[in-house]
């Protein structure tokens, strides 16, 4: 009685030190935000890696795609992204957007046939703008714009 009392203890104790050794925590590990491509990523670590405040540093292409619009390095052009889903703009300290971000999961014209998630929102003006959120490449915040045929890319750098 004694041996089998002793045996099933064993077992009990062995099945529940099994099903604990089985169990693993889901750790991410940490993400690079200096050179990381964000347009597959999930939504989660696209808004984590663009929070903040980034300086628009210049534009390139649209018609020509080339050609290079560096003419907000001479002005003041913020683009905050906040953890509440919100985004401000502001132009030499003139607010023109505050307003929620409504992500749309889409198709994105430069994403190679990848569903992305396509940021869309509007000004003060109620004017609609829609813009896929890239990558972030040596510290610079990268987005396109979403449903153009010849669509601008915005370069960013962090602010503070």
């Amino acid at each position: 009685m004694i041996k089998s009392t002793f045996i099933i203890k064993s077992c009990f104790l062995f099945i529940i030190c099994l099903w604990f050794s089985n169990c693993k925590k889901n750790v991410e590990p940490p993400v690079d935000k200096s050179n990381i491509v964000l347009y597959n990523k999930p939504l989660s670590v696209i808004q984590e890696c663009i929070k903040g405040k980034w300086k628009l540093e210049y534009e390139k292409g649209g018609i020509c795609s080339i050609c290079i619009n560096n003419s907000f390095r001479n002005v003041s052009y913020i683009w905050q992204f906040n953890k509440n889903n919100k985004i401000k703009r502001i132009y030499n300290d003139s607010v023109f957007t505050d307003s929620r971000i409504k992500w749309i999961r889409d198709l994105g014209t430069y994403t190679n046939g990848d569903y992305t998630y396509i940021m869309h929102f509007s000004d003060k003006r109620a004017y609609p703008y829609d813009y896929i959120v890239d990558r972030i490449y040596n510290d610079t915040l990268i987005l396109y714009d979403a449903y153009t045929v010849d669509a601008v890319s915005y370069h960013f750098i962090k602010s503070n």
